[in-house]
């Protein structure tokens, strides 16, 4: 072997040393990322990890990273390092098109190394205020899915080298691994916030109960209707929460649900904090949490459209008895026709005699005010024909017998609730303040719910049409040894003590002034009598010119049946 030979094999040899100890250290890089990655999830901790440990075996000016935004189709500038700590063009938008080079080897897919950028004239600079003049761009691919672009760049010609580009590419390995994690994460994150909003914000009831029928979560919905706090309600039974009658019902569901059988939804009743009934719709399903059964009911509030439903079942259940009454309305007809005939008259021929001058003035000849104000008297007497006609149906339902109740055992504080509930409309629009008092130590009692709501609808309307506007009506229950007693006070113009027997009878409306004698043929208090009667109560009124009125009726405590009665 010669001299020059010797030279060549020792050349080799120390370049291969030096390639051993790039390739060490790079490995040694390599590991030092992966386990940053594998410990850390801040995906802004992880860049920085990787650009100060990348600058330790790469000599570069500028390093960059590059995230694909999907919906917005571009390249958002999330990491730049540079020796002096400048992060300007960080936050810096990229067009994903090849007309620059980060676009076009997020496109491709491709690496690329430029030895000289200035004799490169294919792609459009995005930071040419770093004067690079060499640099290697490489994609962050994770399961062949685009995650973003990393560069170095240099002020030198010719910095990079095949082996660079090898290890840059090496660390966009780990870069997109540790980019796709942290978004991930972030997702989830996302996720369960938009779970919390989702459960804090809905209207609706939702409840997770585990598998001996605990609440083990709720959102806010539920501590607002039902008006506990949250110490209050989970961990608790959740059929503690419905009325006691219908608890074994809400429990039989519940382990249909548990088992996996088929559970429709079900309407019922729920006690409020105050003991006031709510009506829920609840849907309820099967989940697993963690490999344990759970139930997830969600309640839909129908409070509003159960008592809807109760006063269509009353207007539907009076209407199917009107043809039952007719015998008896021709009996009276010959009194009421000569009364309600001019009643009826009177409205009706001011509403044809001002609409009729409203048609003739084709010319416009009436100027605007006056036309409000004929405009305005067709709407009062429309109204007031309209009270008529409701009086006039509301006769046929004098004479129900005491047979024809449908009596059960209910609360009367619940009744009169709902009857203030309905009245609140009509309180709003005539400007009448109503209050309630409410005696909670009230019994359970035996009435027609419907007939005793009709009672205190046409009492609650009475006191709401005398009081005027600004005035007050406040609803009270109460009791005595053997009675349940209701009252509702107006601040109307009182009614002369002379006249107390004669307001609860047929065709009769003591004038207690102008309000009272302006509408109406005088049969409302006549229903709430028969109604009352029937439950074997009473009816009073105590009243004082120019104080209001108090309408009094009270309901036994144990009804009784008139045959008893007369045993």
């Amino acid at each position: 072997m010669n001299s020059a030979q010797g030279e060549c094999i020792h050349v080799q040899r120390i370049d291969g040393d030096i390639r051993q100890g790039e390739e060490k250290h790079q490995l040694a890089a390599v590991m030092e990322i992966a386990n940053v990655i594998n410990s850390r999830l801040d995906l802004d901790h992880i860049l920085s990890m990787i650009s100060r440990t990348l600058s330790e075996i790469i000599d570069y000016d500028i390093g960059c990273v590059a995230i694909y935004e999907k919906e917005e189709n571009c390249l958002f500038i999330r990491h730049i390092t540079r020796p002096n700590g400048d992060k300007s063009g960080e936050g810096r938008y990229v067009p994903l098109d090849e007309s620059n080079l980060i676009g076009w080897v997020a496109i491709n897919k491709e690496p690329i190394l430029r030895e000289n950028i200035q004799a490169d004239t294919r792609f459009r600079e995005i930071m040419k205020e770093d004067n690079l003049k060499s640099d290697i761009v490489v994609p962050l691919i994770a399961k062949d899915a685009l995650i973003g672009t990393v560069n170095i760049g240099s002020h030198e010609l010719n910095k990079f080298n095949e082996f660079d580009l090898e290890l840059v590419t090496k660390f966009s390995q780990l870069t997109a691994i540790a980019i796709e994690n942290s978004q991930l994460l972030s997702n989830l994150q996302n996720l369960g916030e938009k779970y919390r909003i989702l459960m804090n914000n809905a209207n609706d009831v939702i409840i997770v109960v585990n598998s001996s029928g605990e609440i083990v979560e709720c959102n806010q919905a539920a501590y607002r209707i039902f008006g506990y706090s949250p110490e209050e309600i989970l961990r608790k039974e959740f059929f503690l929460f419905t009325t006691p009658e219908r608890r074994e019902e809400l429990k039989n569901s519940f382990f249909r649900v548990l088992r996996g059988e088929p559970s429709p939804a079900i309407e019922l009743p729920y006690l409020k904090k105050g003991g006031e009934v709510v009506y829920l719709e609840v849907s309820a399903s099967l989940i697993k949490i963690k490999g344990h059964p759970y139930v997830l009911g969600i309640a839909h509030d129908v409070t509003e459209r159960k008592i809807l439903q109760e006063k269509i079942t009353i207007q539907n259940s009076e209407l199917k008895k009107i043809n039952k009454k007719l015998v008896d309305v021709d009996k009276i007809k010959s009194e009421f026709l000569g009364r309600i005939s001019h009643e009826l008259r009177t409205p009706l021929s001011i509403i044809m005699a001002y609409t009729s001058t409203l048609l003739e003035d084709k010319n416009q000849v009436i100027d605007p005010e006056t036309r409000m104000d004929f405009l305005n008297v067709i709407d009062t007497q429309s109204n007031k024909l309209l009270g008529l006609i409701n009086d006039l149906l509301d006769l046929s339902k004098v004479e129900i017998s005491e047979t024809m109740l449908n009596v059960s055992e209910g609360s009367l504080n619940e009744v009169v609730r709902i009857s203030v509930r309905l009245a609140e409309p009509a309180a709003r629009h005539k400007d009448v303040e109503l209050r309630t008092n409410f005696d909670t130590g009230i019994p359970i009692t035996s009435f027609d719910p419907i007939r005793i709501r009709q009672v205190c609808m046409s009492l609650l309307h009475n006191a709401i049409k005398f009081s005027g506007s600004g005035g007050c009506v406040v609803v009270s229950t109460s009791q005595t040894e053997n009675e349940v007693i209701v009252s509702i006070s107006d601040t109307g113009p009182g009614i002369d003590n002379e006249d107390f027997s004669l307001i609860f009878e047929n065709f009769t409306q003591v004038d207690g002034g102008l309000a009272r004698s302006s509408e109406g043929i005088g049969i409302g208090l006549r229903l709430v009598k028969h109604y009352v009667e029937l439950h074997w109560g009473r009816v009073w009124v105590k009243s004082e010119k120019d104080k209001g009125s108090i309408f009094y009726f009270s309901l036994p405590k144990y009804l009784k049946h008139k045959e008893q009665g007369q045993s």
